[in-house]
């Protein structure tokens, strides 16, 4: 099975133990001979040798028609072949008034003689001053592919922008995946211990048992605030303390269930958990301080004006952290804001997201804050945007302390060597990962168990990641019944 793409922005590069082939030519924009490789769609494409971001020049695409204008280039690839693209942009201007814009990198193939779209990677809201950006994924060429081509969206057409150093690869299998990872978790998770007699005594005959009373790599699950409490809970509450060292509270410390009415906020529900979890060694995750949304903050925020939002947003930060301080770890910041502009378009304020982490570090200094997003390891939508979101706080002086991945897998159908691409490429940002919300989907236990397996052992022995949360574990408090681990009221497997 043969494809052909034609290709127009920058797409995601794999990192893998052996160098993959550059199917792309001019990919890095150095010959400004165009034949046989690059052409421009609905657009002027010009040579450009400022602010270039590789080598020593790139291409400007101006005069644009609709959000898909830009540049492109045919390839040819496999049917049912996994691959990474990316490509670098910078956008030189905005339409009036707007603070951000949509960029995203399209697949647009024929299949069996139909055309089918895929979103490949996603940035909702990306900004001038962010400056050369990568947009890109991961695909998979589907079975009866022929032809194809991957182009760059830029949801304005008056939007120019410079066009830089692309590249597809493919995504190799890797028989050795949990041998590698095995190594690894030997090199990174384990350490020598070595124990002196003393008065020089013999060890001859001497035996040694060692019992592990807790671990730096953080395991746990989310759990229901009201079962923490609950004297007819008891079952439920022995598992979390005898299996997990971390909890998180799934929905009590949520803005919109916590003050559902203005000025009524229920802060015994979750306070009370927390508490029963401290009292037994329980490390706790905050989720969280504000979701970005649609639907997700309290509706008497309606009909605000800009400012009443800021005053109303920090008073909330100031009143739950005056009931948690020093209790908490972590604190989720503002949940799936790749997914969500409900404060950015409420406050009008485009970096009212950083602004977040500021106020709640400036009420507790020593809480890690966290992004949390999903569709980064599930699929590559928000993979490269996660990353570089990481990147921009980063580069703000931003305490932004882990980047928190939800992980909610539909299937126990998943390639590990694709779920390693999107980890390493979010780890490019060089901030630790958590995975903070984990589930696989699957009616059949034991193809679940062997999915969980091999996610769990990927995780444990990626250099970046320092824990792993399960999103529930017990049919009676999850959402999601195909993602049970344990049933009935003893909470067997």
């Amino acid at each position: 099975m043969r494809l052909v793409i034609t290709f127009s922005v920058f797409l995601g590069v794999l990192f893998p133990s052996k160098a993959e082939v550059e199917l792309l030519k001019n990919a890095d924009f150095e010959s400004s001979s165009f034949s046989g490789n690059w052409h421009c769609s609905d657009c002027r494409m010009t040579v450009h040798t400022e602010n270039k971001y590789h080598g020593s020049q790139c291409v400007m695409i101006s005069n644009r028609h609709h959000d898909w204008s830009g540049v492109r280039q045919s390839v040819v690839l496999e049917g049912g072949q996994w691959y990474v693209a990316k490509a670098y942009i910078r956008l030189l201007n905005m339409p009036p008034g707007v603070s951000y814009i949509t960029v995203e990198l399209m697949a647009h193939l024929t299949v069996n003689g139909h055309p089918k779209f895929a979103t490949v990677g996603q940035i909702h809201m990306q900004q001038e001053k962010f400056g050369w950006t990568e947009v890109g994924g991961d695909f998979l060429t589907p079975d009866g592919t022929t032809s194809a081509y991957l182009y760059v969206q830029v949801h304005n057409a008056t939007v120019n922008y410079l066009h830089d150093f692309s590249s597809v690869q493919k995504i190799s299998t890797n028989s050795n995946w949990k041998s590698e990872a095995h190594a690894r978790i030997n090199s990174l998770r384990k350490a020598p211990i070595t124990v002196r007699l003393a008065n020089g005594a013999s060890a001859t005959g001497i035996s040694i048992e060692l019992k592990q009373q807790k671990h730096s790599f953080g395991f746990g699950a989310g759990v229901v605030a009201s079962m923490m409490t609950d004297t007819h809970q008891v079952a439920y509450q022995d598992f979390v303390y005898k299996h997990f060292e971390w909890a998180v509270i799934v929905n009590a410390l949520k803005w919109r269930l916590m003050e559902w009415t203005k000025g009524h906020i229920n802060f015994d529900r979750p306070v009370n958990a927390i508490k029963v979890l401290q009292a037994h060694g329980i490390k706790i995750r905050g989720h969280n301080m504000f979701w970005g949304v649609d639907g997700h903050s309290p509706a008497w925020l309606q009909g605000m004006t800009p400012a009443e939002y800021i005053t109303e947003m920090k008073l909330h930060v100031q009143q739950v952290i005056s009931h948690t301080r020093g209790t908490l770890e972590h604190w989720d910041v503002n949940n799936e804001n790749q997914h969500g502009d409900y404060f950015e378009r409420h406050t009008g304020d485009p970096d009212i997201t950083a602004k977040m982490f500021q106020w709640i570090h400036s009420q507790e200094p020593g809480v890690k804050l966290f992004i949390n997003e999903y569709n980064v390891i599930t699929n590559s939508q928000c993979t490269t945007a996660t990353r570089n979101q990481a990147i921009q706080l980063l580069n703000m002086s931003i305490p932004v302390s882990f980047v928190g991945i939800q992980g909610h897998f539909h299937s126990s159908d998943i390639n590990i060597d694709v779920v390693k691409y999107r980890l390493d490429k979010v780890a490019e940002a060089g901030l630790k990962i958590w995975i903070t919300e984990l589930t696989v989907s699957e009616n059949d236990a034991n193809k679940k168990a062997v999915a969980l397996e091999n996610l769990m052992t990927l995780f444990f022995s990626h250099p970046a990641v320092e824990g792993i949360m399960l999103w529930g574990f017990w049919d009676g408090a999850i959402h999601n019944a195909p993602a049970k681990l344990f049933e009935g009221p003893n909470l067997t497997v």
